[in-house]
């Protein structure tokens, strides 16, 4: 097992939680129709979040602690709204926030998701939540945040869609309705939790990091290089400061939801 001190020292960063690997519920939540053709993929990440598992589960520690620490900063210091984002696709970002927020509404905290990821949105289905009018219906056509939040039923988390795919959400970022969006959602919730795309891939997160209260980098286990976040850090060259440590996400560790 390689622990969080080796992880740090390779990353160079602090490893602010350690995510084991959840294997998926075996006929859980089973498909539909007599013959599929096709890979359920929102159904595979379905059957790993925590509302399948039991409050203070050992799959729910790593999640509960730092969630916590979160919380802790959004009383002390008033950072309310974090960027999670991975270097690549595949890293887990997207099933990191939804248990993240499961987990901290079991824990009383006022959570949202924000499904930043406006190219390749999987939490809204995930969830299934309709994806519009979302993100981008609230900043392209000036709607409250509030016509566009929806609560999935099962795990009780608020969610803000991305909306309807635009040709280059980057440019959204900046404009004087994502400042107003963000203004509004800091006086709603104790813990906003922003789903970036990969830094690698795309111009977002350097962008976003200045809108943000800070930036958790989603790292999986054995997949990305420590050369590969080097690039990250690049990439993101000033804003690097606004990133608050790394979360190791999928550790082998053999733990089933069965």
């Amino acid at each position: 097992m390689v622990t969080p001190e080796e992880i740090e020292g390779a990353l160079h960063l602090p490893v602010l939680a350690v995510i084991p690997h959840i294997e998926r519920r075996r006929g859980a939540l089973p498909l539909q129709g007599p013959v599929v053709r096709r890979i359920d993929l929102e159904g595979r990440w379905r059957s790993r979040l925590l509302s399948h598992f039991p409050v203070n589960s050992a799959a729910e520690a790593p999640y509960a602690a730092l969630a916590k620490d979160l919380q802790s900063r959004s009383r002390g210091m008033g950072q309310k709204v974090w960027l999670f984002a991975g270097s690549v696709a595949g890293e887990g970002t997207s099933l990191s926030c939804m248990n993240l927020a499961i987990t901290a509404q079991r824990q009383g905290i006022k959570t949202l998701i924000v499904e930043g990821h406006t190219r390749a949105p999987r939490i809204s289905r995930v969830f299934r939540l309709n994806l519009e009018p979302g993100l981008t219906g609230c900043l392209n056509r000036s709607l409250t945040a509030a016509h566009a939040i929806q609560k999935s039923d099962w795990a009780g988390v608020d969610v803000l869609p991305a909306g309807r795919a635009v040709a280059y959400p980057e440019n959204l970022w900046g404009i004087p309705a994502f400042h107003r969006m963000l203004a509004e959602l800091r006086s709603e919730y104790e813990l906003i939790l922003f789903e970036g795309p990969p830094i690698l891939l795309y111009p977002d997160v350097p962008l976003l990091a200045d809108k943000v209260d800070g930036l958790v980098l989603v790292h999986q286990f054995g997949r990305t290089s420590p050369h590969r976040v080097e690039k990250v850090l690049a990439k993101l060259g000033d804003r690097k400061e606004r990133l608050l440590g790394v979360l190791l996400n999928d550790v082998p560790t053999g733990l089933s939801a069965d």
